[in-house]
C-alpha cells in the first residue's frame, strides 16, 4: 500500500500544474483515402497574409496532431507527407488565449503519376524508425492476406525465431509480445497458438520496441513486439468477411467476419474466426557419447504432424459518458482441439558393436480454452491533454492433454523385441487478475509527466499422471507423476517525464519499480521454492536534432525477463525413449542493461549502435546420462550474455511505382556459462538482412516480395546454421475496392530448413529439421460499410503475466 500511496501522492503534487499551461490549442487527425491514419506527417501553421510559417509539429503514430500558436491573428494549416499531395485548411482566426479549434478528421490524398498510360502511386515508407522503436506497417500488404499474426511478426525488422520457437530480436531471447499495448500472458508454445489464430489482415502495425519507456512493464529484456490492431473509424455499420485456403503438405481452411457498429455514444465490435491450423515437421538428429557410455552413436528420424480446429470470438463495446469520459468492456474467447502424432525411428549403436532399433509412435489429444475479460475507463480531464485511464483484467486459461507412447525395440545381440507402452494425462489451469491506473499530466506545451501503478496476481495449478501401459490395463507410475502449484504477485509503479526543450533537444526519462513475490509448491516431491525480489528499472533517452538532415538519439534502459511459469514446473515430461524435459524451480530472472546510439540521416535512413549486457541469461541446458545415453533438457541461468549490434534501416524508392524497405543487422554475440565444472564461452558474429519490395503493376495489381537472409547464430551452447527464404504475394481489388483477392506463396525455394549442433561434456548433438513453411494460399476479403468517418479513439494498456503462462 505504501507504493500506491507514494504514486498517488506524486499525482496529487502535480495535478494543479495544468492550470498554469493555458493557451490556444489546435488539434485533429490525419487519414488517407483508405481510412488509415497518416503517421508522422508535417503540420505547419501558416500566418496570413504573407503565408509565413509560424510553428509546426508532426502527427503521431495514430495520425493525431496538436499545436499551440503563441499570437493572435489569421492562420491556416498546411499538411505534407511522403506519397501525399499537400493539403490546406480554410483560414481561421486565433482570437486569444482561450481559443481552441478541433479540425476533426482530415483526409490526405495519395500522390499519383501517369507513366506510359499506367496510373502509379507513390509509397509512404512501410518501415520507419522513431524513438526507441521500429514500426512496420502491415495494413494493405499483400503478404498479410491469409497470413497470421505469428507469421507477420517473423517478418518484422530484426525479428527471428529460435530453435525452441521463441521470438528473438537481433538474435537475442527475452522478447515480450503485446497486443494494443497489452502484454499477452502465454509461454512460447501457447503464444504461437494465439498468434496463429489472429488474421494478419486485422493488424495495422507491428512495433519492434527496443527502448520502452518506464510506462511499459519492465518484462522483455530483449525488447517488446507490439501488435497494433485496426480500429473502427466509421459510424454506422461496417466490417468485412473473409475466407481462404492454404495448400502445402497440409490443406487448411480459414474464415471469419469482423463487424463494427458506431452510433451516438456507443462503439461496438464483434470478431469471429474459425480456422484450421496445422504443422508438419521433418527432423533428423544424431548424437555421439563419451567412451564410458553404453552408446557410441544414436540417431533419430521423425515426422511430426499436427492439425487443430480453432474457433475464436472477440467482442466489446465502449460508451462515451460525455465528451471527456468513456467506459468499456471487452471479451476474448478461444478454444482449440488439437491432435498430434510424433513418429520416430531410432538407431542406437552400442560400444560392443551391437545395435538397437526403436520404432516410437506418439499420439496426443489436447483441448485448450482461454477466456479474457477487460474493463477499462478513459478520462480527458481538460483540453490541454491531462488524461487518466484504468484497466481491470481477468484471464482464465485451461488445458487438458492425453498422450500415448508405443515403443517397439529390436536388439541385434539376441534378437529380442520387447514392446513398451506408456501414457500420461496432463491438466493445467491459470487464474490471472490484474489492475492498473495511468495518469498523464502536461506540465507545459512541451513537457509531460506520466505516472501510474499496477498490481497483478497469478494462480497456477498443474497435475501430471504418468502410467505404465495404455487404457484400462495401465498402472500409475508415481515416479513420473506430480502436482505443482505456483502463485505470484507483482506490484509496480512508475514515473516518466518528457520535455522537448527546444528545436534541438528532446529528453525523456523515467524510473519503474517492480516487487515480485512468488512461491512454487511441488506436493508429491514435498518441495517449496520462493522467488521474492525488488528491482528498479531506469530509462533515459536524449534526442539531438543536429540539423534538418541529421538527428542523434542517446539512450539507456534496464529490463527484466522472468521465467515462463512452465519452466519452473519440476515435472519430468517424457518425449521419447531417450529424451525428457524437466523444469527448474530455482530458475532466476535475467536482467539486461542496454546502451544505444541512434542516428537518422535525411529523415529516413537510420543507423543504430548498441551494447547489451544480460546477467543470469536463461538458456536450454542438456545433460546426458553417461551410462544409458538418455538426455534430459532443462532451462538454466548462464553467467551472462553480451552483444554489440549495428542496425541499418534504409527505405529506397527505385521508381514511382516501386518502393523497397531494407534492414541489415550485424551482432557480435558472447555467452558465458559453466557446464560439468567447465567454463564455456560461445562467440559468434551474426548478421540478418531483410528486403521488402512493393510494386504497383498495371491493371491495379499490387505485387509484394520479401526476402530474408539470417546468418549463422548461437543460443547458449547451440550453434545454428544460417537460413534464407523468399515470400511473395499479389493482390487485386474489385467491386470499387470492396473485394480483395490475394494469392501468396511462402518459402518459395523451400530454404527455411534449420540445422543445430552442440558439443558438451564429451557429447556431440546435431539436429536438422524443416517445418514445411512452403505453401500457396488464396484469400478473399469483402468489406462493407454504411456510415461516415468518425473520430478515432485509441485506448492502450499493458499486461505482462500471460506472456509467461506455461499452459495455454
Amino acid at each position: 500500500m505504501k507504493l500506491f500511496q507514494l504514486i498517488f501522492a506524486l499525482m496529487a503534487l502535480f495535478v494543479s500544474q495544468f492550470l498554469l499551461a493555458q493557451g490556444p490549442n489546435l488539434n485533429g487527425t490525419l487519414y488517407d483515402q483508405n481510412e488509415e491514419p497518416v503517421s508522422f506527417a508535417t503540420v505547419a501553421l501558416m500566418k496570413l497574409p504573407d503565408s509565413t510559417m509560424v510553428t509546426g509539429t508532426m502527427s503521431d503514430i495514430d495520425g493525431q496532431f496538436s499545436l499551440k500558436p503563441k499570437l493572435t491573428g489569421t492562420y491556416y494549416l498546411q499538411f505534407s507527407a511522403i506519397g501525399y499531395t499537400h493539403t490546406l485548411t480554410p483560414e481561421f482566426e486565433v482570437t486569444g488565449p482561450g481559443f481552441s479549434k478541433d479540425f476533426g478528421s482530415i483526409t490526405l490524398n495519395e500522390e499519383t503519376t501517369i507513366l506510359d498510360e499506367v496510373v502509379v502511386k507513390t509509397w509512404r515508407p512501410q518501415v520507419r524508425a522513431e524513438n526507441g522503436k521500429v514500426v512496420m506497417r502491415v495494413a494493405g500488404s499483400s503478404l498479410a492476406a491469409g497470413n497470421t499474426a505469428y507469421q507477420m511478426l517473423t517478418k518484422a525488422p530484426g525479428v527471428s525465431v529460435s530453435q525452441n520457437g521463441d521470438f528473438q530480436i537481433n538474435g537475442k531471447d527475452g522478447v515480450a509480445v503485446m497486443i494494443d499495448d497489452r502484454l499477452t500472458y502465454f509461454s512460447s508454445e501457447e503464444l504461437k497458438t494465439l498468434l496463429e489464430n489472429m488474421p494478419a489482415e486485422n493488424i495495422e502495425n507491428i512495433e519492434v520496441i527496443t527502448n520502452p519507456s518506464a510506462k511499459y512493464d519492465a518484462e522483455g529484456s530483449a525488447g517488446i513486439l507490439n501488435i497494433t490492431l485496426k480500429k473502427n473509424t466509421l459510424s454506422g455499420i461496417n466490417g468485412s468477411v473473409y475466407t481462404g485456403i492454404k495448400m502445402g503438405r497440409q490443406t487448411l481452411f480459414n474464415g471469419g467476419a469482423n463487424l463494427n457498429y458506431k452510433k451516438g455514444k456507443w462503439n461496438s465490435f464483434l470478431n469471429i474466426d474459425a480456422s484450421q491450423r496445422g504443422l508438419v515437421r521433418d527432423a533428423f538428429s544424431y548424437r555421439t557419447f563419451p567412451e564410458v557410455s553404453t552408446y557410441s552413436y544414436y540417431s533419430q528420424d521423425g515426422v511430426q504432424t499436427s492439425k487443430r480446429f480453432v474457433p475464436s470470438l472477440k467482442l466489446g463495446t465502449d460508451y462515451d459518458l460525455n465528451e471527456k469520459h468513456s467506459l468499456g468492456i471487452m471479451g476474448n474467447f478461444t478454444y482449440q482441439d488439437r491432435k498430434q502424432d510424433w513418429n520416430l525411428k531410432s538407431l542406437g549403436i552400442m560400444n560392443n558393436d551391437t545395435s538397437v532399433d526403436i520404432d516410437a509412435k506418439n499420439h496426443m489429444d489436447e483441448s485448450f480454452g482461454n477466456a479474457r475479460i477487460n474493463l477499462h475507463y478513459t478520462g480527458k480531464l481538460d483540453t490541454l491533454g491531462t488524461r487518466i485511464s484504468a484497466d481491470v483484467d481477468y484471464v482464465r486459461l485451461q488445458k487438458e492433454s492425453e498422450s500415448q507412447f508405443r515403443n517397439q525395440y529390436l536388439y541385434s545381440e539376441d534378437g529380442s523385441a520387447p514392446f513398451e507402452t506408456l501414457s500420461n494425462e496432463s491438466n493445467s489451469d491459470f487464474d490471472i487478475y490484474a489492475a492498473r491506473i495511468d495518469f498523464s499530466l502536461p506540465l507545459s506545451p512541451t513537457s509531460t509527466l506520466e505516472t501510474g501503478v499496477k498490481a497483478s496476481k497469478v494462480i497456477s495449478n498443474s497435475a501430471l499422471q504418468a502410467y505404465l501401459g495404455i487404457g484400462e490395463g495401465s498402472t500409475l507410475d508415481p515416479d513420473g507423476s506430480n502436482d505443482f502449484r505456483y502463485e505470484e504477485e507483482i506490484f509496480a509503479g512508475y514515473v516518466n517525464y518528457s520535455n522537448r526543450i527546444n528545436d534541438t533537444w528532446n529528453i525523456q526519462g523515467g524510473l519503474r519499480i517492480e516487487k515480485t513475490n512468488g512461491q512454487g509448491q511441488s506436493f508429491i516431491l514435498d518441495q517449496t521454492n520462493n522467488n521474492d525480489y525488488l528491482n528498479l528499472f531506469p530509462n533515459v533517452s536524449v534526442e539531438q536534432q543536429v540539423n534538418d538532415n541529421y538527428k542523434l538519439n542517446y539512450s539507456f534502459s534496464r529490463r527484466i525477463t522472468r521465467p515462463n511459469y512452465q519452466l519452473m514446473n519440476p515435472f519430468l515430461f517424457y518425449l521419447d525413449p531417450n529424451t525428457s524435459i524437466v523444469g527448474n524451480p530455482d530458475l532466476q530472472p535475467q536482467i539486461s542493461n542496454v546502451i544505444k546510439l541512434g542516428q537518422t540521416f535525411f529523415r529516413k535512413y537510420n543507423l543504430i549502435l548498441s551494447y547489451d549486457y544480460t546477467k543470469n541469461y536463461m538458456a536450454e541446458e542438456p545433460s546426458t546420462d553417461p551410462i544409458t545415453g538418455k538426455s534430459t533438457y532443462t532451462t538454466s541461468n548462464l553467467d551472462y550474455y553480451k552483444s554489440y549490434n549495428a542496425t541499418v534501416i534504409a527505405p529506397i524508392q527505385l521508381a514511382s511505382f516501386w518502393q523497397t524497405n531494407n534492414h541489415l543487422s550485424l551482432t557480435h554475440q558472447n555467452y558465458k556459462m559453466e557446464m560439468d565444472n567447465e567454463i564455456i564461452n560461445n562467440n559468434n558474429l551474426h548478421f540478418m538482412a531483410q528486403t521488402n519490395h512493393q510494386v504497383n503493376l498495371p491493371a491495379d495489381f499490387k505485387l509484394e516480395v520479401s526476402a530474408t537472409v539470417n546468418g549463422p547464430t548461437i543460443n547458449g551452447i547451440y550453434n545454428i546454421d544460417g537460413q534464407w527464404w523468399v515470400d511473395a504475394g499479389i493482390k487485386r481489388s474489385f467491386m470499387d475496392n470492396k473485394l480483395n483477392v490475394s494469392l501468396r506463396a511462402t518459402d518459395i525455394f523451400k530454404s527455411m530448413d534449420m540445422t543445430v549442433d552442440a558439443t558438451y561434456g564429451g557429447n556431440y548433438f546435431n539436429l536438422k529439421q524443416y517445418f514445411w513453411q512452403q505453401a500457396l494460399s488464396l484469400n478473399l476479403r469483402y468489406s462493407f460499410d454504411k456510415g461516415n468517418k468518425a473520430e478515432r479513439e485509441v485506448r492502450k494498456n499493458s499486461l505482462e503475466e500471460i506472456n509467461r503462462v506455461g499452459g495455454n
